[in-house]
């Protein structure tokens, strides 16, 4: 009894530091209203920012409710992964929800992880092996992407993936303990909090370099479902906090569901964490002359080949990297040139206060 009343003064002053010194929700610097940019170096294309892998049913809330919370931080998309139902077909509704676009999508445990289906449009057999779920969601049109390649008990399981989510919002915070999550929650910022779970997927990305050495396949990030930790009478983890917190870009003609899934499938995709500095254009591409070939695509090793970088603002550190291992790199700077001597998959990360905060997706040099 007599510790516990030592602690109470403790408890009280840490519960008044965070209601009184903690912001709310993340510095993301969002410009004053939603302007959606020509893509860099690709003006036929605009930048769209969304969430991919929503589950939107374990928050308990409903499209409208959660396009509300979008709107307010300026998301474009959400990809929707709600876990399948055998033999339903209830992955969503897609199309506009109060501004936001949203696209129907499922996800579908396989092995230890789960393969997510966007857009699909009929039925999918949940007790299928990963080969024929996948040849399934390709059979509608769908994209297949592997979500926790790391907790797969076989390669094989997600091989066939159109694309791999090397991060996961939901498995970074599964991976600490809750009370380690706790008492930083308490004497921390929600800004210091956040960074504290975007640790490099190390694991995961070395798993999507493998894949992409050999075959095109997109990387994104997910969001999973929000944690909403109760810490000192206040929320931590919420959905406000997270649509702040990391985007995935699409680089599309324009937002409707089909122009969107094409650009996920092709890798014309980049993911930002704005939490370090809201990212509202970014560019990777390969230049050859007067040709210009953006992130996703192919294009052939040449003398004059030149792979470049332009990024909204100064990072810390920006490295080029040739399946998975370093092939150059550069310190406070907003841009990066190289000229590649070999082929290879070559994709950027940029870096600020340590943390990721810029991933691209590769241009494949053949």
């Amino acid at each position: 009894m007599q510790r516990c009343r030592l602690l109470r003064p403790f408890t009280a002053l840490a519960a008044v530091y965070l209601i009184g010194c903690s912001a709310p929700l993340p510095s993301t610097e969002l410009p004053p209203g939603r302007e959606v940019a020509p893509a860099l170096e690709f003006p036929e294309l605009r930048d769209y920012r969304g969430i991919v892998d929503l589950r939107i049913k374990d928050m308990n809330l409903d499209q409208e409710a959660v396009a509300d919370q979008a709107k307010s931080a300026q998301i474009d998309f959400i990809m929707m992964a709600d876990r399948a139902r055998p033999g339903a077909s209830d992955y969503g509704i897609g199309g506009f929800t109060s501004a936001i676009l949203f696209i129907p999508g499922a996800s579908f445990p396989i092995d230890g992880g789960d393969i997510i289906a966007v857009n699909p449009r009929a039925p999918i057999d949940s007790s299928k092996p990963s080969a024929e779920l996948v040849g399934a969601i390709h059979d509608q049109g769908g994209v297949a992407i592997a979500a926790g390649p790391s907790e797969f008990r076989s390669a094989g399981d997600y091989a066939l993936a159109d694309g791999i989510e090397v991060y996961n919002q939901n498995a970074a915070w599964r991976a600490q303990s809750r009370s380690s999550l706790y008492w930083r929650a308490l004497f921390l910022s929600t800004d210091r909090f956040l960074l504290g779970l975007v640790p490099r997927p190390d694991q995961n990305l070395e798993i999507y370099d493998k894949l992409a050495s050999g075959s095109r396949v997109t990387l994104v990030a997910g969001m999973g479902a929000p944690a909403n930790m109760t810490v000192a009478g206040s929320k931590v983890g919420t959905l406000q906090q997270l649509l702040l917190f990391f985007t995935t870009h699409l680089l599309s003609p324009e937002r409707s569901v089909d122009p969107i899934v094409d650009a996920l499938k092709r890798g014309h995709a980049y993911v930002s964490f704005d939490i370090l500095g809201y990212v509202g254009e970014f560019a990777f591409f390969a230049r050859d002359g007067e040709t210009k070939t953006m992130m996703g695509e192919e294009v052939h090793l040449t003398p004059s080949l030149k792979l470049q970088a332009e990024l909204p603002g100064s990072a810390e550190k920006i490295v080029l990297l040739r399946d998975g291992e370093q092939a150059s790199a550069t310190e406070n700077a907003q841009t990066l040139e190289f000229v590649p001597a070999q082929t290879g998959s070559y994709r950027l990360e940029a870096y600020r206060k340590g943390h990721l905060w810029i991933l691209s997706n590769p241009v494949y040099v053949r």
